[in-house]
Order: C-alpha cells, then structure tokens, then sequence
C-alpha cells in the first residue's frame, strides 16, 4: 500500500431525494470517478467510501438511502460515516489513515463546495498533501439569497480558485495519476538512500515530586521533568490546569473512582507536555495530553508521552496497587508516595 488515499465523498443514493437533484453533469462525473478509481487501485493507493449520515431524512441510516450509487463497483478498503461536513473529525478516518502513515490525500465525490471543499480544507490544516479532482466530484446549480443563481461550473471555478495553492494541488484525473506515478518514482529513489534509525541514546532526566493540586475536589500528585536544555519557565504549566479541570469528570469520587491521580509537568525538547492522569473503574488508568505551541496549550494530535513520563507511570501503579487495591484502601497514603529521580 501507499501513503495515498482516495476519498470517495457521499456518492450516495441520499442526493437522489434532494429537490435540488439533476442528473445533466452525471455521466462526465460518473466516468471521471470511474477512472481515477480504477488508476488508484492500479498503483495500490487505498479507497475509502465515506458516507453522510444525518438523524432524519434520506440522510438517516432508517431511509435506506445510505448506500453507493450502482456505477460504484469498487472494493473500498474501508467505509466510514460522517455527521459534519468534513470527512476526518468525527468518522474515525483521520486514525486510521496515521495508523498506515497515509500524508497524501485525493479528493472526490457529491458535492464539490461542500464536503469535498471542507475535507480539504481540514486535510490541509492537519498537514496531509491534498490532490483536489474537480472533474471527479459532482454538484448543482444554487441561488444566492440576492436571487443570482450559479451553475455547477461557476460553484466548481469558484472552490477551485479558494483552494488553489492553499488548501490542495487542483487536477483532473489524467493530473492526479500523473501525480501518484511521480510520488511513486520519488518514493524509490527515497528508499535506495533511506538511512538506518539511530536514536539518540538515553539520558535519565531528573523527576521531582511537587505539592498536590486539587481541581474540583480532585485530589493530584505532581512531577516535574526537565530537558536539561529547556529554557522555558515552569509558571506555564499553571495555564494549563483549567483543561485539565474541564476534562476531569464532575464528580470525583464515586463507587468506581476514588477521585485520585496525578500531573506530569514536562517541559521537553522541543515543547512542553502537560500529562494527566486518572483512576477509573477499580484499576484503570485514564490519561490525556496537552503540549505547548507559539505559548498556548492544546490538547495533543500526534504527540504522546515519552519513556520518561512512563518511570513516573511505572511508579504510580506500583503505587496504586501497594496503597489502593488492597482490603483496605489507604487513599493519604497513596497520595503520599512519591517517586524521586535525582540527576547529578
């Protein structure tokens, strides 16, 4: 498989219920679609059938109307739905395409301003090259609230002209192919010089156990690790602690929870990660990530914790199944093991 992938974008039978439905640009898109199906699968390039859904109507799963038009006879390597107009937030497919290192996107399908644009546009915005097919993709004409009607080919010339060196390359299939061929061939000659993985050999980083913190009733332990080159402040992590609040369920001690966990404030090579974690369920750990960019916390996309934030995890379960999972849990005394790494 390659690292593209082709959305084919909610060619479904939905559209055909729609008072706005006209079939005089279907033939031209019926064949476009066809032939860059058919080229992708030639060069091992995924499909994905991603289907609309709405709650009622001929978008609702109870319709009936949620399945391929019949020119569609693909095989798709995954179907996904969506409730939005993007294809990646909410339909599990943005996972799914990092887990198979998928970074170049090729857009298709109903309709060209709508989510086939706003696909593209959040594909860009979340760092993937984005092929945009216009003759691939298919829409209708709309009337402006001024009374101006546009046909499909002016609503195609104008998300062509918004997306064009912003968003997304804009082709044809020929173009697309022709893309796909030239990424290939790049792709071979990266491989002849791909050089070997060195890491860079580990360095125990200090770990220091700061006073507990208490967010709506939650009772946390806190760490502080630190890149011996770091050159930030500390104070940053205190902006932080409002996500963490909002994240944190409610009500934090019930029959299942204890109400107890804990904050590593990281600050790291190249930014700085505020982890949290949490006890659930008896003996599960809920954890969640935030990292610093331009000064401003958000929540992690593609980082994670590193191994160092794991000896405090490592410690903590210990620490947890020692004090908590016992006849008798011993909250205070949980809350008053910490772990301790001094680095000289």
């Amino acid at each position: 498989m390659t690292h593209s992938a082709l959305l084919v974008i909610d060619v479904q039978h939905s559209f055909e219920q729609k008072d706005f439905w006209q079939e005089d640009d279907l033939p031209e898109f019926q064949q476009a679609l066809t032939r860059l199906i058919a080229g992708c699968q030639q060069r091992d390039v995924a499909i994905v059938d991603v289907f609309h859904v709405a709650a009622e109507g001929p978008f609702s799963l109870a319709s009936g109307y949620v399945k391929r038009l019949p020119f569609l006879q693909h095989e798709a390597d995954l179907s996904v739905q969506k409730r939005v107009h993007n294809a990646l937030t909410d339909s599990g497919l943005e996972q799914w395409l990092r887990e198979r290192d998928i970074t170049h996107l090729i857009i298709s399908g109903m309709r060209t301003e709508q989510c086939c644009e706003t696909t593209t546009r959040v594909a860009s915005d979340l760092g993937y090259d984005v092929t945009f097919v216009t003759e691939a993709t298919l829409t209708f004409p709309m009337t402006h609230p001024d009374g101006q009607t546009l046909s499909a080919d002016q609503i195609k010339h104008r998300t062509e002209l918004v997306l064009v060196n912003r968003f997304a390359d804009i082709t044809d299939v020929k173009g697309a192919l022709a893309k796909l061929d030239a990424l290939k061939e790049s792709a071979g000659h990266s491989v002849e010089h791909k050089e070997a993985w060195q890491p860079q050999p580990y360095l125990p980083r200090a770990i220091s156990p700061l006073a507990p913190l208490t967010l709506n009733q939650w009772q946390l332990k806190r760490y502080a690790i630190r890149y011996a080159g770091a050159t930030g402040s500390a104070d940053i992590f205190q902006q932080g602690y409002p996500l963490v609040a909002q994240w944190l369920p409610q009500q934090a001690e019930t029959l299942y929870r204890p109400g107890i966990g804990w904050l590593i404030e990281h600050q790291g090579k190249t930014m700085d990660y505020l982890v949290a974690g949490w006890w659930n369920n008896e003996n599960e750990l809920r954890i969640k990530v935030w990292v610093t960019e331009c000064g401003e916390w958000r929540a992690a996309r593609e980082e994670s914790f590193c191994v160092w934030d794991m000896q405090v995890m490592a410690f903590e379960r210990n620490a947890f199944v020692a004090t908590l999972l016992q006849d008798k849990p011993d909250i205070p005394a949980y809350m008053a093991q910490h772990l301790r790494i001094d680095v000289e």
